[in-house]
């Protein structure tokens, strides 16, 4: 066990069960709105010359969301987050949530520019090639035992060492 007594398990599961209803739950929900207007017809949308370089700008924004989310993922998570000694647990759970959750919404939001590419004359191949970046950028930043170990000992190091949550007023 820790220092301070955190079940990591406990602290694991909620973002990890929110992160997968966010960027599983609602990828499969976009692909079968597509797939059911591809079904019955598809869009009347007409042809747009930029729409190939509006895809590469996407694609593009997309990757730099994904490393955004990872580079996030190591500064959100390893700053100081701990108030105090006496709510160590609460500040630990609460913050491990909270940033897991700014991570998921950010690849989450890779699958949302796929779907307003559809809208705006994509192909539903290239719809599906979003969510593919969405759920590869998930796996990257999803919360995993070893690295909330990690991030134990950094919050218990700055607890140590008196670097408390400065609060914002």
């Amino acid at each position: 066990m820790n220092k301070y007594n955190i079940d990591l398990n406990a602290v694991l599961i909620k973002p990890l069960y929110l992160g997968l209803l966010i960027n599983i739950f609602v990828p499969v929900i976009i692909v079968g709105a597509a797939y059911y207007i591809e079904e019955s017809g598809g869009l009347a949308v007409s042809s747009n010359e930029n729409l190939d370089l509006l895809f590469w700008v996407l694609i593009g924004i997309a990757v730099i969301d994904g490393a955004a989310a990872i580079i996030l993922k190591q500064k959100m998570f390893f700053r100081p987050f701990i108030a105090s000694k006496e709510t160590f647990e609460q500040d630990f759970g609460r913050a491990f949530f909270t940033n897991s959750i700014i991570g998921n919404a950010i690849t989450a939001a890779i699958a949302i520019y796929g779907l307003v590419f559809y809208l705006l004359g994509g192909t539903f191949n290239q719809l599906i090639f979003f969510v593919f970046i969405s759920f590869i950028a998930f796996q990257l930043i999803r919360p995993r035992i070893r690295f909330s170990e990690k991030v134990l000992a950094a919050q218990e190091k700055h607890v140590d060492e008196g670097r408390f949550l400065i609060p914002k007023n």
